[in-house]
């Protein structure tokens, strides 16, 4: 399964591709993500190319500019990207809220050669608006995260009734309750479009389909299986209106109804195998252990910034955005987010693919800015790879008094089990949360305090917190090997110019006068308060000035 981003209209449009054969697309309901599609597409791998795309605001889309966009404005946005990735005229299959975008766009665009949708709701009269705005009550992040549990309850009661505030008996959907499994692959996409929940969702409840319905010139299957809340909106399909319709009930059978998508998708015209280039701020690297997730800013000249961080990009994105037009890279390490993990995980190999990345990416060398918990992942790149490596910054040199190492590791960052009630979620934001303000988390005393400022704003812990359910036993590969290496492995000596932060009295950066004295070229400055005030110095740092506004302690080279 391979995923890539295509820039539209200098939106980032993230999809998943595999397979062999003539291509087809394949779209997703709200608020899912092409996440949804994996099993079929695998399935369908031997006898096709499936591509499934991100909705604008869903899975790793950007979401469109406009505050309230319409279908309308989503065809349009599906006829740019089908454009730009050369699949235009593929068979496209959808499904729900994307049955009605794909809908609008082929009565619109009439560009695809045929059209199957899967579950299209044909309202009986027109929307109300008051049920839309009920059931598309606004998702709405805040600073204390209760908003986990008004979404979790929410997210839970759209599996038991229809709508899902009408909590009645005459409402509750005669289905069986889904699994476990389910509601954590479900949950995921609902919180990664979290504040864009509504953005398609509510826009297909206010969308008339039977426009479209009688325009529409390409063949098109309208379809719904038995047990599909849809499945009554068949009968108002006005096949008598126009030939080009055909309406198919099919069983709830979920391999009868790959067959029947199969069979569909047949007379899918074979086509050369596209590559699409990426120079967006987000990017997938091919490594040797699979595919590595890169976010790129800024536009200036100089040497780029690899910024690293562990066990969340957290504060490396912080620090992306603070570099302002300064060329950075903010990789989600192996196993964290959207990066594929290490088969067997080592400081060496994470370097070795840290290294892999910039080359595929075609730089030669780049400046490298390690944080907190990937500080001894930084250093190790910068022992093993010296040629691509310019000059080391180590922000949060640490220090371990436990003597069993890999208790430590599991403790910081352990396996995240699911609960169906969805403690998992206040379990991971509070362990966040925690971070920022002792160190390690999960240490209450007054001496694990930190003196660092915390950030706590909703936007970034939401992020962390979503990228940590993606690889829920894995987001902790890097900050696991980070504290489970023995001392001298934990820094090894490189010969790079460093510069190190101290930060008195803070528990993260214990180790910050011993790494600087057994490096040839290195230098100790004083941590700011926050990234504000501590850019300036690595600012200063990077542009080859080495004056620091604290004399260097006795063994450390001012050269």
């Amino acid at each position: 399964m391979h995923k890539g981003f295509v820039t539209v209209d200098g939106r980032l449009v993230h999809y998943r591709c595999t397979g062999k054969g003539p291509p087809v697309v394949m779209l997703h309901d709200s608020p899912r993500s092409s996440r949804l599609h994996i099993d079929t597409m695998t399935r369908l791998a031997d006898r096709f190319t499936v591509y499934a795309l991100d909705t604008p605001g869903y899975g790793n889309s950007q979401p469109l500019e406009t505050e309230r966009p319409t279908i309308a404005a989503f065809a349009e946005a599906l006829d740019h990207t089908l454009k730009a990735m050369e699949l235009a005229g593929a068979p496209l299959y959808a499904t729900h809220t994307s049955a009605k975008i794909a809908l609008e766009y082929a009565a619109g665009f009439d560009r695809q050669a045929g059209l199957i949708l899967d579950g299209l709701s044909i309202p009986a009269g027109p929307p109300d608006p008051a049920y839309v705005d009920a059931y598309m009550r606004p998702f709405r992040l805040d600073a204390a995260g209760g908003y986990l549990a008004t979404e979790w309850t929410r997210m839970r009661d759209m599996a038991r009734w229809f709508p899902w505030f009408r909590q009645t008996p005459q409402a509750r959907m005669p289905i069986a309750a889904q699994s476990d499994a389910w509601f954590a692959d479900y949950a995921l996409d609902f919180l990664s479009a979290g504040p864009a929940y509504a953005s398609a969702y509510s826009a297909a409840m206010l969308y008339d389909p039977m426009p479209a319905l009688h325009a529409v010139r390409c063949p098109t299957v309208i379809a719904a299986k038995a047990d599909d809340v849809l499945y009554a909106a068949l009968d108002r399909v006005p096949v008598e209106r126009n030939d080009a319709l055909t309406v198919t009930r099919l069983p709830a059978d979920r391999d009868a109804w790959l067959a029947w998508l199969a069979e569909m998708f047949a007379d899918a015209a074979p086509r050369p195998g596209l590559v699409l280039a990426n120079d967006g701020p987000a990017t997938y690297v091919d490594v040797p252990h699979g595919q590595m997730l890169v976010r790129r800013a800024g536009r200036g000249t100089q040497r780029p910034v690899l910024v690293i961080d562990a066990p969340t990009t957290m504060h490396a994105l912080r620090w992306q955005e603070a570099f302002g037009e300064r060329p950075t890279l903010v990789p989600d390490l192996c196993g964290y987010g959207e990066s594929d993990p290490l088969e067997t995980p080592s400081l060496e190999a994470a370097a070795d693919s840290l290294h892999e990345m910039i080359r595929v990416l075609g730089i030669d060398s780049v400046d490298v800015m390690g944080l907190g918990f990937a500080t001894p992942l930084a250093a190790t790149f910068a022992a093993r790879h010296g040629r691509a490596t310019n000059r080391v910054i180590l922000d949060g040199c640490f220090m371990l008094d436990s003597e069993d190492p890999v208790d430590l590791g599991d403790a910081l960052c352990p396996k995240i089990e699911f609960d169906r009630a969805g403690g998992h979620l206040h379990r991971i934001w509070h362990m966040l949360r925690d971070s920022e303000a002792q160190w390690p988390w999960f240490d209450g005393s007054p001496d694990a305090h930190r003196t660092l400022s915390p950030a706590l704003d909703a936007a970034g812990l939401h992020q962390s917190l979503v990228a940590i359910l993606k690889q829920p036993a894995r987001y902790g590969d890097m900050a696991r090997l980070a504290v489970q290496a023995d001392a001298d492995a934990r820094y090894p000596v490189f010969g790079q110019p460093a510069l190190i932060f101290d930060r008195a009295g803070d528990p993260g950066y214990r180790a910050a006068t011993a790494v600087a004295d057994r490096l040839s070229d290195a230098r100790i400055a004083p941590r700011g308060d926050d990234i504000a005030a501590t850019l300036p110095v690595v600012l200063a740092f990077l542009g080859g000035d080495v004056a620091v506004p604290k004399p260097l302690p006795a063994g450390v080279s001012a050269s």
